[in-house]
């Protein structure tokens, strides 16, 4: 219970922890869930077909993008006395960005889930009509993109801060951009390998943040081992 009551090691535990968890579902749930397509009847029949594996998949994003949220935080506070401007606008960028994943991915559930035990035909038709309103395209769809934007800045700010090694901020750099390009495309495959940069990454950033001593964790040292990446010193 010592832990427990020491808030400076409890937030550094559960933000490394966090940041291992979450890309570690993330990819976990994308390699489960079924293949679908850009078309709304693509989506209902993979969902129909599957239905455990669509759920078990769904709620293993779900449960990613949860703990997404305190592993930004964290990837902010490493930032809270070297580029705090990047650290912020990289956070807030990214937790708006998890908020829309989480309605769509609650979306692509519900619909799916019905269409296992409903019409599939209203399933679609009901899916083609939430994608088509501006309510739901845009709060949800559009602002998805700031999850990528806000891990490119908090990458950069990470990245000239030297609050972790090189090779870390470039694959979250590579996570966010192949995200922004998966995403849209319904690439199972490119999304699939952004999780698995973004596991590399953020999880080697958590496994450094559950070892460094609570000293470290309350004022980020200049990470010993830092190599500046060609063209970027």
């Amino acid at each position: 219970m010592t832990g427990l009551s020491d808030a400076h090691h409890f937030r550094k535990m559960v933000a490394g922890l966090c940041m291992v968890l979450a890309p570690l579902l993330l990819l976990a749930g994308l390699v489960i869930r079924p293949e679908t397509g850009t078309e709304a009847s693509s989506v209902i029949a993979a969902a129909a077909d599957n239905p455990d594996a669509w759920y078990i998949a769904n709620l293993l994003i779900l449960v990613s993008l949860v703990l997404a949220v305190p592993a930004v935080l964290g990837l902010m506070h490493m930032l809270r006395e070297r580029e705090v401007a990047l650290g912020h606008l990289g956070g807030g960028l990214g937790l708006v960005g998890i908020l829309a994943f989480v309605g769509l991915v609650s979306l692509d559930g519900f619909a799916g889930w019905q269409a296992g035990v409903g019409d599939r035909s209203e399933m679609v038709a009901l899916f083609d009509r939430l994608y088509d309103t501006a309510g739901v395209v845009i709060p949800f769809y559009v602002m998805s993109f700031a999850f990528a934007l806000g891990m490119l800045c908090l990458a950069y700010g990470l990245y000239k801060a030297r609050a972790v090694q090189s090779w870390m901020a470039l694959f979250l750099a590579i996570s966010a951009v192949l995200t922004a390009i998966g995403f849209p495309m319904a690439n199972e495959l490119v999304s699939i390998i952004g999780a698995a940069f973004l596991l590399v990454g953020v999880g080697s950033i958590g496994r450094m943040v559950l070892s460094e001593s609570d000293e470290a964790w309350e004022h980020t040292p200049e990470y010993e081992g830092f190599r500046p990446l060609a063209g970027m010193r």
